[in-house]
């Protein structure tokens, strides 16, 4: 069979027809990240029913499946994620979440399902590609970050998997187009905790304790300074302070205030020289204030910067899928994160953004929203791109 389009079109609108309905199903059955035990075994006896090498309970609830090629030493790998958040879906649908305060708000049922129909595409002709295909089902994307355990636990390693695609839903788009960010889409994530130390007493006699909430303002004012004043001022970056909490009394000065937050950046080095800067800074004003302060830096996902390369071949196979006035080339990054990132700095990585928003409706449902509701039409682009590239990919 010819590789082409036109050839597989047949193909991939089976593959759509079923995609919808193993989404429909996994929209009505979400699950939290590290607790997707449904979904993986909806997706692994999908793949086992294609005949395809199956491997379960990786770095948790992971599946992997592989598509021998040709060549069964290489191969092109495909992510999807496949977690839900702590939402209480509020549409009136026939297939709304039915577990209550959880719902599929970011498209991760979409993204499973086109990669299982991407999934029955290339196995149909997997007697026709140069190359294997490793298909990646992810958990635990909206928490603590699923794609690096499964990295290490070898995922691309027991056959070489040197590329990866992955895509995402996104409502600012409509229905068949797709974006591609160039250079870092998403940002680098480090999540801070903050314990300012001081000195309890009766609010009435604040000279004998040491109050550790104007201490804990100050912190927070001050370590915006570090984005304004020690980096450059076009450098994407930011300090954001999510929770502030001190005391359980109005008449009491309490011993302590806490502060969690984040910290993002586009580029590495910018990151290093906060998390430098930042510990430095909160210790001087806790000791000016005569207070001390625990800080703990966790680091979270890396930047998710895609392949030149990479990038520019699923550009112009898009363009020649869907026509240029439908792949949309966005020079502005994002400073939200996405654990794909991993897979950018252990192999060579190419993301994007696949449009869901219904032409001709006015409102737009966002991610993470409750009332989130992309096209489904838009699963039947993804399939299309995801075949069409990785096929791509084995021909470069």
């Amino acid at each position: 069979m010819e590789l082409t389009k036109d050839a597989l079109m047949p193909l991939i609108e089976r593959a759509y027809d079923r995609a919808v309905s193993i989404r429909n199903d996994l929209h009505m059955h979400p699950e939290l990240s590290e607790e997707e035990v449904r979904t993986s075994q909806v997706i692994a006896d999908t793949l086992r029913a294609l005949g395809i090498e199956t491997r379960e309970n990786i770095a948790g609830h992971g599946v992997i499946g592989t598509i021998y090629g040709r060549d069964r030493t290489r191969a092109v790998g495909i992510r999807a994620d496949i977690d839900a958040l702590p939402i209480t879906e509020e549409l009136a649908s026939p297939i709304c979440s039915l577990n209550p305060g959880v719902m599929h708000a970011c498209g991760h049922d979409m993204h499973t399902a086109i990669l299982l129909g991407t999934a029955m595409v290339l196995n149909e002709i997997r007697d026709e590609l140069p190359l294997s295909v490793r298909l990646i089902f992810q958990p635990a994307e909206e928490t603590t970050g699923g794609a690096l355990p499964m990295i290490q636990e070898g995922i691309l390693n027991d056959i070489q998997v040197d590329r990866v695609i992955g895509l995402h839903v996104e409502p600012r788009h409509e229905t068949g187009v797709v974006e591609f960010i160039p250079g870092v889409m998403n940002a680098a994530i480090t999540d801070f905790d903050i314990t300012v130390n001081g000195k309890s007493c009766h609010g009435a006699h604040p000279d004998k304790g040491i109050d550790p909430i104007p201490c804990a303002c100050d912190m927070v004012l001050s370590y915006q300074t570090i984005l304004t004043r020690r980096l450059d001022p076009a450098s994407g970056a930011l300090i954001t302070t999510g929770s502030f909490h001190s005391g359980t009394a109005n008449n009491v000065i309490s011993d302590k205030a806490e502060l969690i937050g984040t910290i993002r950046t586009l580029e590495t080095e910018d990151m290093e020289l906060i998390k430098r800067e930042f510990p430095a800074m909160i210790d001087s004003i806790a000791k000016a204030y005569g207070c001390t302060a625990d800080i703990k830096l966790r680091d979270s996902y890396p930047n998710l910067k895609c392949d030149t390369d990479l990038l520019d071949i699923l550009i112009k196979t898009c363009e020649g899928l869907l026509g240029k006035e439908k792949v949309v080339i966005n020079p502005v990054s994002s400073l939200g994160g996405d654990d794909f990132s991993y897979f950018c700095h252990h192999a060579r990585g190419c993301y994007y953004n696949l449009g869901c928003h219904r032409p001709g409706d006015e409102k737009v449902y966002s991610l993470h929203s409750s009332v989130f509701d992309p096209d489904e039409k838009c699963m039947l682009t993804g399939i299309l791109t995801e075949v069409m590239s990785a096929i791509e990919l084995m021909n470069n």
